[in-house]
């Protein structure tokens, strides 16, 4: 093989090494989608394997984008803040979201951030902001 071909084959797996890394990780140019899958509204999802959010958790680069998308059949919230520690904290809240809704929220600070479904409080989820 020549120079140029061995280059060409460092550079395709360096793309291929970087895509599999953003799978579990996404950067401030990189979202993430999570979606309340279908049954989530109720009880017992959070005993399952991927639970009520999947993915969950989820890791953000400072300025990631995380997208919670509703594919189930019941309307959800996505609130910050821990249920049994106060509630909801302010930081963001996505409102009532009817099936087929989404609700966006750019991660700026970095830190961990609990959420929870002010519908179906047993669905709670956590991105962490680094």
């Amino acid at each position: 093989m020549n120079r140029t071909a061995v280059y060409a084959v460092m550079m395709l797996a360096a793309v291929v090494a970087t895509s599999v890394s953003l799978a579990s990780f996404a950067g401030p140019s990189h979202a993430v989608i999570v979606s309340n899958p279908p049954g989530s509204s109720v009880p017992g999802c959070e005993e399952t394997d991927g639970g009520c959010f999947r993915p969950n958790p989820v890791t953000v680069a400072r300025g990631g984008v995380v997208t919670w998308a509703n594919d189930d059949a019941a309307a959800h919230t996505v609130t910050s803040g821990i249920l049994a520690e106060g509630g909801p904290d302010g930081i963001f809240d996505s409102g009532l979201m009817s099936p087929g809704g989404a609700f966006s929220y750019r991660f700026d600070v970095p830190g961990v951030y609990p959420y929870f479904c002010l519908v179906h409080p047993w669905m709670e989820g956590t991105v962490t902001a680094r």
